[in-house]
């Protein structure tokens, strides 16, 4: 199993996507137990597999691009824990009665909590939900690559199981469930009917979009994606494709807010900066279009009302764009707006993973935060590159009273860091400075400390590696001579 989930995770970096395998969603603090007793479910696995060759002769008229699901699985596989219908099934059953389809997509064989996602989805069958459920049950080998795996649904593969698609009738995304939310029948239920509840407004848009021509039916199209979650709409092809189709000069300025990720992003941001993309690029290094990059960023995000995350993401884009422009011109100014940036996207939403990620990106660029150490090893996630930062590094452990300490930087890459205007501090105040000129670079230098010094003991000083963040690192060595 442990090399089953490796495989889903090089699933997700190979395929560009942003889903990782987080024990902490599937509940692995108290996985449950999937039952390997055969002898008392023969009469229901025989059952099972009359109901299975019914439904080979319903999937036999599907495309073949499903064949791929059922290719290859182990004869004593073919029936499954869950009493729904298989994928094509049970879309094909949703489109003909009108109903929407839910599609539960996990891993009978493999997936942790298995055994709890059969409990909670018999427990949702039963709740009669104005739906079509069926399943994608994901056992080993019934996925022979990963072509086949990416036309299991219309919005392509998912690398963190379980997951659960809802379609509508025509298999226009509705929504997609991860999480918790999958492996509790009260919480779906919720979920979906809230779905439910938006779905003839959603509808009335998509049909919109379809059919309207021109830029009306692209602003349609945006419109129902700017309904869903910012990962659905990521997901949902068949509205970007209207959206691309019908805008395709990019009037609306929807395509940048829809119809592309975070590196997509910076994608149209470094086309405009270099005049082109690729080998059509025309501006290189200093030449680039930077005036024309910030514009281009702050007209998509006054073009549409941005949900959170559209905000944090083209926000994030313009930071981007001044730290590029400050590279060149080395403006203090331009280093301000790059922090504001930063502490706006955190602003927005501080525990979404831009928020995160921001907060550490504002604290690296703002000149008045500095590095705080409370271990001896430096890497490439310290360094500043184009700026010095002020780190401080608790030495209060090797403080033995009064007398000569030297402090010691123990490089262990080849990276070239300058460090310079070493002083010591003990709980916030001026003690000494070190023995070297405040503006000379220097790996070592010496204290000599007038009194024992008790509480929190600081050597503070400015650091910046010259060589890329990837380039330098080492220790840091306090002792008294």
């Amino acid at each position: 199993m442990k090399k089953f989930l490796t495989f889903l995770i090089l699933l997700g970096i190979v395929g560009g996507g942003v889903y990782y395998y987080d024990p902490g969603l599937l509940g692995l603090d108290a996985p449950a137990k999937v039952s390997r007793k055969k002898g008392k479910k023969k009469k229901k696995a025989s059952k099972k597999a009359e109901k299975a060759e019914k439904a080979e002769s319903a999937v036999a008229a599907a495309p073949a691009e499903d064949d791929a699901e059922e290719e290859g699985a182990p004869a004593e596989l073919a029936a499954s824990p869950l009493e729904f219908p298989e994928n094509m099934e049970a879309r094909a059953q949703a489109k003909a009665e009108g109903r929407p389809s839910l599609i539960i997509w996990y891993g009978s064989d493999w997936l942790p909590n298995s055994g709890k996602i059969v409990k909670e989805w018999t427990e949702l069958g039963k709740k009669n939900l104005p739906v079509v459920i069926g399943q994608i049950d994901e056992r080993v080998g019934t996925v022979p690559d990963l072509h086949a795996r990416e036309k299991l649904t219309p919005f392509g593969a998912f690398t963190n199981l379980p997951v659960a698609v809802l379609m509508a009738p025509d298999e226009t995304l509705l929504a997609i469930y991860s999480g918790k939310t999958v492996l509790n029948a009260a919480a779906m239920e919720k979920a979906v009917n809230r779905t439910l509840k938006q779905m003839p407004k959603y509808m009335q848009l998509v049909e919109k979009a379809r059919n309207t021509e021109g830029v009306e039916g692209a602003k349609a199209a945006a419109d129902a994606l700017a309904m869903q979650p910012y990962t659905d709409a990521m997901r949902n092809r068949q509205l970007k494709d209207i959206l691309n189709r019908k805008d395709p000069n990019h009037e609306t300025l929807c395509r940048y807010l829809y119809c592309m990720d975070h590196m997509g992003m910076f994608d149209e941001i470094n086309a405009v900066l270099n005049g082109g993309k690729g080998a059509d690029a025309r501006f290189k290094g200093n030449d680039r279009k930077f005036d024309d990059g910030i514009k281009f960023v702050k007209k998509v995000m006054k073009a549409h009302k941005l949900s959170k995350e559209l905000e944090q993401q083209w926000t994030a884009g313009l930071a981007y764009v001044y730290r590029e422009k400050y590279g060149v011109a080395k403006e203090p100014a331009l280093r301000k707006l790059v922090v504001e940036s930063y502490r706006k996207v955190v602003e927005i939403d501080p525990d979404s993973e831009y928020g995160k990620g921001a907060l550490r990106w504002a604290n690296y660029w703002d000149e008045s935060v500095p590095y705080v150490f409370d271990t001896p090893f430096y890497d490439s996630g310290d360094m500043t590159v184009g700026f010095e930062k002020e780190w401080r590094v608790n030495v209060s452990d090797k403080m033995d009273g009064p007398g000569s300490y030297t402090f010691t930087l123990v490089p262990v890459k080849t990276g070239r860091m300058t460090s310079k205007g070493f002083q010591l501090f003990a709980n916030g105040k001026h003690v000494c400075d070190g023995d070297i000129p405040a503006d000379q670079d220097s790996k070592t230098v010496t204290f000599d400390v007038p009194r024992a010094l008790k509480g929190k003991v600081e050597v503070r000083f400015k650091v910046q590696c010259f060589d890329g963040w990837f380039a330098c690192g080492g220790e840091m060595v306090m002792k008294k001579n």
